[in-house]
């Protein structure tokens, strides 16, 4: 669609610092009536896909009787491990993950599933197990397992509207446009506290350091899991900061080496990235 190409176009252009060109792509996807799902969690169950706040949504579907056609797995890899519909129980959220959240942040829970408790949809997660927590926004209630993969009808959502609000408030923020930046940026979080006033209160900093950190925060409590952190991180110039304990190498581990056999047959065209 027009607005997923805008958001794509506007997402490069912020990992460039483009920022004129990140506001003015975002104000016009602002325009073309997508909104905040009400229900935060709710909003990554298969009932609700391709919802007011999709932008860009990768298809899945499950065919009954052809499980070649079926066979997506977002959803399996990422699954509770060790019971029948649940997954393989990869890719899970990291304590640093659940430490990040404000106080009683409904998007914790959302986002995160525990060892040993019950799900919204009304699955029991065992108290023991290899893994302590799995990521709950590719998670597919047990009841709907079929013969061919677990959660093989769950779309990936690779934008949502709030992440163009957010890179719209980021953008703002580096022109110096603060109002701009805390309206778009208090939208989302006022979604999040579903009604609760006394969580999430708005944001209210006036100096531009302040809000940057802010923002930056924001997105990853809203889009924690979604394959966005550590791009995130990396554009920041915060990679040896956050990711240094986890054997991050400063000018190196940015970007991945180029694989010997492209930099053979490229006559020379390519070099190896920096350290490898």
């Amino acid at each position: 669609t027009k607005g997923a190409a805008l958001s794509l176009h506007a997402k490069a252009a912020m990992y460039q610092k483009k920022w004129a060109e990140v506001l003015a792509l975002t104000n016009q996807v602002m325009t073309m009536g997508y909104d905040l799902f009400p229900d935060y969690e709710k909003q990554f169950r298969v009932e609700n896909e391709n919802n007011v706040e999709s932008v860009f949504e990768i298809q899945n579907t499950y065919l009954p009787g052809n499980c070649d056609a079926s066979n997506s797995q977002y959803s399996q890899v990422q699954g509770v491990k060790g019971i029948r519909g649940g997954g393989w129980g990869f890719n899970v959220p990291t304590a640093e993950l659940a430490s990040a959240y404000e106080p009683n942040d409904p998007r914790r829970d959302a986002t995160i599933i525990f060892r040993g408790e019950t799900t919204p949809q009304g699955d029991a997660i065992p108290a023991t197990g290899v893994n302590p927590r799995f990521n709950q926004k590719s998670y597919v209630p047990f009841s709907r397992y079929v013969e061919c993969s677990e959660g093989s009808e769950q779309n990936v959502r690779v934008i949502r509207f709030a992440e163009v609000l957010l890179m719209n408030a980021e953008a703002a923020n580096e022109l110096n446009n603060l109002t701009q930046a805390r309206t778009s940026l208090n939208r989302v979080r006022a979604r999040a506290r579903g009604g609760n006033p006394a969580v999430l209160p708005d944001v209210t900093a006036n100096d531009q350091a302040t809000l940057r950190t802010a923002i930056w925060r924001e997105r990853r409590v809203e889009l924690a899991m979604e394959f966005d952190r550590f791009f995130d991180v990396i554009r920041q110039g915060r990679g040896k900061e956050v990711f240094g304990p986890k054997g991050f190498t400063e000018n190196k581990n940015e970007l991945m080496p180029i694989p010997q056999a492209e930099i053979d047959i490229s006559a020379g065209l390519l070099t190896q990235n920096p350290g490898y």
